[in-house]
């Protein structure tokens, strides 16, 4: 058994895949000691052709060949074939800031740990060349947290990206925990889920990630199918709520968490230019898989739920004008 396996899925990345897999090798770690599990997502470029040069000089990468049929299926599928006993994923346009990674598996190993949880910096393009890369690994402090104390005091439903985070392998196959096929966002439900069935969690601030912002990237541009799947999280966590034994913060954190889910599809639906009758039609699907929502934490959470369950259409058109912020 291996120590960590690396999950990266792989489509239409020949411009950014290079650096992502020799960061990957970078991180003073024996090739022994863990495997690169590629999940080709039916990429179209020429990203494979790279994957091979890596191949020819590590024996401890893995191809797994798919269909098109995205992130969450080849992360899904990434997991079956992973044998450590800590797993992680990482996109195929980021990378890992060199020799971070043995830092934080030794601390997951030390503490035995079911997640720990690193930090991570966000990068543009044209800022590469310039990219502070310098750090001091021995300056950060870690932070022990006993399961749900992590999803009330650190969880932030804004960031959940889930390659900031090293998994226990056997945790994630104990409870069941894969990614909901065929959606987008379905780092949302996967993190909560994770924060809410844990059992520890260290916090360690290591800022190793390095998160590439560009205009490839799938939040960059929003169309229905992606307006659909906020819909379809939305009530999948709306259904958490309801059926999850949750304390009273515990519930009220998740309800803040649907919050932000939903404002940042309102933001999204109110801004885009498909016209009416494509926002009545979103509007419509979450409707029928959630006839009610209310949120109550705040005067501003309060107001959109009235006007939202009870004048939707209004309070697109005064989003999308700026008229409500």
């Amino acid at each position: 058994m291996k120590e960590l396996s690396i999950i990266v899925p792989i489509y239409n990345v020949e411009r950014y895949v290079y650096r992502c897999l020799e960061s990957l090798f970078c991180q003073g770690l024996n090739d022994e000691c863990f495997e690169v599990i590629i999940v080709n997502d039916g990429t179209k470029d020429n990203s494979m052709d790279i994957v091979q040069s890596f191949i020819s000089k590590h024996s401890n990468i893995i191809v797994v060949n798919q269909e098109n049929r995205g992130l969450s299926v080849a992360r899904n599928n990434g997991l079956e074939h992973a044998s450590g006993s800590y797993v992680m994923f990482v996109d195929s346009d980021d990378f890992i800031i060199e020799n971070t990674l043995s830092v934080l598996l030794n601390k997951a190993y030390e503490e035995g740990v079911d997640m720990l949880v690193a930090d991570y910096s966000k990068m543009r393009d044209e800022e590469e060349d310039k990219f502070n890369l310098n750090i001091d690994k021995d300056s950060y402090v870690s932070n022990m947290m006993i399961g749900r104390e992590a999803f009330l005091s650190f969880f932030n439903p804004a960031q959940c990206f889930i390659w900031r985070t090293i998994y226990r392998k056997e945790f994630l196959d104990r409870n069941h925990l894969r990614f909901i096929p065929n959606i987008y966002f379905e780092d949302v439900p996967f993190t909560i889920e994770c924060y809410l069935k844990v059992g520890n969690v260290l916090i360690y601030p290591l800022p190793f990630y390095v998160y590439r912002q560009h205009h490839n990237s799938i939040v960059s541009v929003v169309n229905k199918k992606k307006l659909l799947d906020f819909n379809f999280v939305i009530a999948y966590l709306w259904n958490i709520l309801n059926t999850e034994q949750l304390s009273k913060k515990e519930h009220q954190k998740l309800l803040d968490a649907i919050f932000v889910t939903f404002s940042i599809e309102i933001w999204y639906l109110s801004h885009e230019e498909e016209g009416y009758r494509h926002r009545q039609q979103v509007v419509e699907d979450l409707k029928a898989k959630v006839p009610y929502l209310f949120f109550n934490n705040s005067f501003k959470q309060r107001f959109v739920s009235f006007f939202y369950n009870y004048f939707p259409y209004a309070y697109l058109w005064a989003r999308s004008i700026n008229l409500i912020k």
